[in-house]
């Protein structure tokens, strides 16, 4: 123990019977052992329940009896915890036996600090390691610099990091549309840096494209689905950037980058994205309409 601080990590999970258990041993595998880990059952329909009973207890695992959506899943994740800090863990992602000694030593040595990110560790479906992504630049006090590299990026992992539960449990968690973990990490960024690592102590697994209705329908099941993901997730940074809590100054620094990442190359690519999967489910939709 570390005098009285304690530690929740959370696994979110909806049919991830494939990767949990490497998930959880990792958890298990921590230098500084976790107070407290908890799996959220988002209703799986596979042996997720069973696979992560086996290795953290019954009494660890919160099954939820409909899919609510990644968004209330994270969500109820923060408000179920115990910990003083808290750590969200993707159930097909594994952590470095380091992650929870260092991210906690790291943010106990500065208290002003929301949350402790590590660097990212890309691996794809066979675990096999891909690049590392740093983030230096979100731990500077220039707003326009954090705020441009967080803009400026292929993909964004930050919400993966370990974070003070009651700065968390104040902030806007997920939201549910588009890119609610995109702009949890935008709102800690407009109000300070972040505290972080260059050690990669989070592997994060990739995957080929969504499409546009999957991607829509793991947030919220329940509402009407949407198009031009990646435009509405620009109109929702631009929107949060506008909110009254934010300093002036850092308003504008915000919206002029949004305004100048749109040229940058994967902003592009983001942008393209976006008729890559409406130009593909037209064409679906045209070719089930032929064959009726």
């Amino acid at each position: 123990m570390d005098g009285r601080a304690t530690v929740s990590i959370a696994i979110p999970v909806y049919n991830g019977e494939d990767y949990v258990a490497e998930a959880l041993d990792s958890v298990q595998q921590q230098t500084r052992t976790p107070d407290e880990v908890l799996v959220f059952d988002n209703c799986s329909t596979d042996r997720t329940w069973e696979i992560a009973s086996t290795r953290v207890g019954e009494e660890n695992v919160r099954r939820s009896q409909t899919n609510l959506g990644a968004v209330a899943n994270f969500n109820r994740a923060v408000e179920e915890a115990s910990g003083e800090y808290f750590a969200w863990l993707g159930a097909d992602d594994r952590l470095a036996p380091g992650f929870v000694e260092r991210t906690l030593e790291t943010l106990r040595a500065h208290p002003g600090a929301p949350a402790c990110l590590s660097a990212i560790q890309f691996i794809d479906p066979e675990g096999t390691r891909l690049g590392v992504q740093r983030d230096a630049e979100l731990s500077s006090t220039d707003a326009r610099t954090r705020l441009r590299s967080f803009l400026n990026r292929r993909r964004w992992t930050e919400v993966y990091c370990l974070y003070r539960r009651d700065v968390l449990l104040n902030s806007p968690m997920f939201q549910p549309e588009f890119g609610a973990d995109v702009l949890l990490t935008w709102w800690f960024l407009l109000r300070g840096p972040l505290v972080v690592l260059d050690e990669p102590l989070v592997e994060y697994r990739t995957y080929p494209v969504k499409s546009a209705d999957a991607t829509a329908e793991s947030l919220n099941p329940t509402v009407k689905r949407r198009r031009w993901l990646m435009t509405t997730l620009w109109r929702s940074l631009w929107r949060d950037a506008g909110a009254p809590a934010v300093e002036p100054q850092v308003r504008r620094a915000a919206r002029s980058e949004l305004v100048r990442c749109l040229v940058h190359r994967y902003w592009i690519k983001h942008i393209a994205w976006d008729f890559y999967l409406v130009g593909g489910d037209l064409v679906r939709r045209r070719r089930r309409g032929a064959r009726t």
